[in-house]
């Protein structure tokens, strides 16, 4: 059984759709600690002015503690960024992106609820979108796993807990966190350990003349087809092992 162990993000970028349709089952890591000016709150989506690129699209927060855990934080409900995130995403329309349309009704499809607390929220809105990208990988929130997990001596024990807990044959983690994980402790394990490499080939974005890298998965949704966006689920990634990188 393959795994992948990550935490929740807001609307992530494909790669992370590319790992979940690569694994087994899906590991959302919530019970840990919450990270300022990551892509758990937020993401980019193209910006009006092409001088800019992009900007940024943001859930705001209520006052949480600097160690407080990513399940334990609640959305602040009092400011209209729904609306907020909906109107950024009227540039895709003036841009004529083909799948515009379609994009913005799955948007409104995660935002429309209710739930404040940031986890649920985002797990919610994951899976939505993986429906809609017809993956069918488990995806499971590890605070309600109830794992009993050991204190780890580096940040790359945390995935191999959770991955002998589950009884994984192969635990494959984003290209970027190589750095962070011992493969002789998951081998002890008799765990394979490997790593996802996204390529992100370029795909038109209307008329931009530069290609802005890495947006949020509701760009690629705004301009690629349904076969496009399988393609480049299932083979525009490489998997590579630690030894492929150079130290």
């Amino acid at each position: 059984m393959k795994i992948a162990i990550m935490q929740p993000y807001f609307f992530p970028y494909l790669g992370y759709f590319q790992l979940m349709n690569a694994v087994d089952n899906w590991i959302i890591f919530d019970d840990v600690q919450f990270i300022d000016k990551g892509w758990i709150n937020r993401n980019r989506v193209l910006h009006p002015d092409p001088e800019k690129g992009w900007q940024y699209i943001t859930i705001p927060l209520s006052k949480k503690g600097q160690f407080d855990k990513i399940n334990k934080i609640e959305i602040k409900s009092d400011i209209k960024w729904k609306s907020q995130i909906l109107g950024k995403l009227t540039i895709y329309k003036n841009l004529n992106a083909p799948y515009y349309h379609k994009t913005y009704s799955l948007v409104k499809k995660c935002l429309d609820t209710d739930e404040n607390n940031l986890s649920n929220f985002l797990t919610r809105s994951i899976k939505i979108v993986a429906q809609h990208l017809n993956i069918s990988t488990p995806i499971k929130k590890q605070s309600e796993l109830k794992l009993s997990l050991q204190k780890p001596n580096h940040p790359g024990q945390w995935a191999l807990q959770i991955s002998e807990k589950l009884g994984a044959s192969e635990y494959i983690n984003p290209v970027g966190g190589y750095n962070i994980f011992d493969e002789k402790e998951f081998l002890k394990k008799n765990i394979k350990l490997n790593f996802l490499k996204p390529n992100l080939t370029p795909y038109k974005q209307s008329f931009r003349k530069d290609f802005n890298i890495g947006l949020s998965i509701l760009d690629v949704l705004m301009f690629n087809s349904k076969d496009e966006l399988q393609e480049m689920l299932i083979s525009d990634f490489e998997i590579l092992k630690k030894k492929d990188f150079i130290l």
